[in-house]
């Protein structure tokens, strides 16, 4: 088993907005890019170091256009914030959508991109949606965002996917530390993903491999749990609306930055330290804001 976590500083990765819900379920649901500028922005005064985001169209349709997404990014850039930006290359649930219409949110060119393994079944609305990633398609993507100097963030969802985190590893198509976050709680609309058990989840840790950092999703319910062993594996978190829109049972969470304050009081109880985004620039093996901008 892992070491419990010691010295080395908790990132947390917040998800504001979604793919799949909107306000429709929760209003304090971020839709336009001046909303998620200000979503981030009071996450990242909570704690957050690392924003991950998806984006919607004027219309508030789900949307993978990079100009969007640039938008955005220049809204959170905007309010001095120095959180480390994440683009999701997962594609817009909106009929004709393929996985390569997902990676065109890194022409945007942000400091790291999602890049899932495996192929996905998502059931959506009575619908059974194929997202086939095959290894060539993901050692391939993973070059590109490795050339455009993009770190990827790689979501396995069941342990089978971690043959194709093996596979960018021995073709080094990707640097160290590897950043791989594990998905949980998502098998209600993801039929490959796998549901959220201590054990499971732990046994997924113990398929690292060296040189990895790992971060913890926990979808609905099961975020609060997911991340909170995370903490106590020695890993790290990614919370927020994306996954998950309570803050209990039958209540609505206020706010993103509600979640955030929520991870960084529990964090903290145990002892942990959060890390700021230049501190977690240093652990990924990112360069700092003000060398980037050289």
């Amino acid at each position: 088993m892992r070491e419990m976590r010691t010295t080395e500083k908790l990132i947390i990765t917040v998800s504001p907005g979604s793919n799949f819900q909107g306000k429709e379920v929760n209003p304090a649901l971020p839709y336009s890019p001046e909303e998620l500028g200000e979503t981030v922005y009071e996450c990242w005064n909570e704690g957050a170091a690392i924003a991950h985001l998806h984006c919607r169209d004027a219309e508030g349709k789900p949307t993978n256009d990079p100009e969007v997404f640039l938008k955005a990014d220049q809204e959170i850039r905007g309010r001095n914030c120095d959180i480390i930006i994440q683009h999701s290359t997962s594609p817009a649930m909106r009929p004709g959508t393929t996985i390569d219409d997902g990676i065109r949110s890194i022409e945007a060119k942000p400091e790291m991109a999602s890049l899932s393994m495996g192929a996905g079944i998502l059931l959506y609305k009575g619908e059974a949606r194929i997202n086939l990633r095959s290894r060539y398609w993901i050692e391939e993507k993973a070059k590109l965002m490795t050339d455009l100097n993009i770190k990827p963030e790689l979501e396995v969802y069941n342990h089978v996917m971690m043959e194709d985190v093996y596979a960018l590893v021995d073709k080094q198509l990707i640097a160290k530390p590897y950043w791989i976050s594990f998905i949980v709680g998502m098998h209600r609309i993801n039929q490959n993903a796998i549901r959220y058990t201590p054990k499971a989840l732990m046994y997924q840790v113990e398929l690292l491999p060296p040189g990895s950092m790992f971060s913890v999703i926990g979808i609905g319910g099961d975020q609060l749990h997911a991340t909170s062993l995370s903490i106590l594996l020695g890993g790290h978190c990614r919370i927020g609306f994306e996954g998950n829109i309570f803050y209990s049972k039958g209540e609505l969470a206020k706010s993103n930055a509600q979640l955030v304050a929520r991870t960084v009081r529990i964090a903290r109880e145990l002892g942990c330290e959060i890390a700021t985004p230049d501190e977690a620039r240093k652990m990924l093996g990112l360069p700092l804001l003000s060398e980037a901008k050289r």
